[in-house]
């Protein structure tokens, strides 16, 4: 099967299969780097908070070295979505082969449930590795974000990625549009194209929350 037809196949899965879903990553913080090109990948997750929790899955490919996703997430207790997210996301230096790279990204968000545009947002990462091993990344971010009737708003972030063996990587986040979002975690490698994340998180602002997030991520063969 092709990376064309493969990322078709799983748009329309995430279109028919909405409790698996949403947009964008378990770690808010984006990173410089796009899916391998000639290739998709799948980042999944499912997000447990008080009182409710949220399901997530965003397939992407790249095209002609453009990233583009199509993924859906829903949320129970309360019940909200699916809402259906296209993104698009190019690199300007690739962060695979260089100590630092960069890239812009912007996306689009459909609430089914209701039938109409919910928001739109755009983001500029930026990657650094500290060492040329790579031991140390850090991602840095900056974008905006306007949700359906709400102005517009500036957003930020950090975040770090310390790899500890040939296997666990210890990340640590934080995050900011509306309100202050940290996470800290663990990331486990399977193999050389998946990955599992297991994520503790907190909001603060004048309704705190926190979650455990688990996400499992993989990069498919052409």
């Amino acid at each position: 099967m092709s990376f064309k037809l493969t990322f078709v196949v799983l748009g329309v899965v995430a279109s028919i299969a909405p409790s698996l879903a949403r947009a964008g990553a378990s770690l808010y913080v984006d990173d410089a780097s796009v899916t391998p090109r000639g290739h998709c990948q799948v980042e999944s997750w499912v997000r447990g908070y008080a009182p409710g929790n949220e399901f997530a899955s965003v397939p992407a490919c790249n095209i002609r070295g453009t990233e583009f996703g199509l993924g859906v997430n829903t949320f129970a207790h309360p019940s909200r979505g699916p809402i259906v997210n296209l993104g698009v996301k190019r690199a300007f230096r690739d962060f695979d082969t260089q100590r630092w790279g960069i890239a812009a990204s912007v996306g689009a968000s459909w609430d089914n449930a209701h039938h109409r545009f919910d928001g739109w947002n755009a983001n500029i990462p930026v990657s650094v590795a500290l060492d040329a091993d790579r031991h140390t990344v850090v991602h840095a971010n900056l974008g905006w974000s306007k949700p359906r009737h709400t102005r517009g708003r500036l957003t930020r972030g950090i975040g770090i990625e310390q790899r500890l063996d040939a296997h666990w990587t210890l990340l640590g986040e934080a995050y900011a549009d509306h309100a202050t979002i940290a996470q800290i975690g663990l990331r486990r490698a399977i193999g050389d194209n998946a990955s599992l994340d297991l994520l503790g998180g907190r909001q603060g602002g004048t309704t705190p929350s926190s979650w455990l997030t688990l996400g499992f991520n993989i990069v498919l063969a052409n």
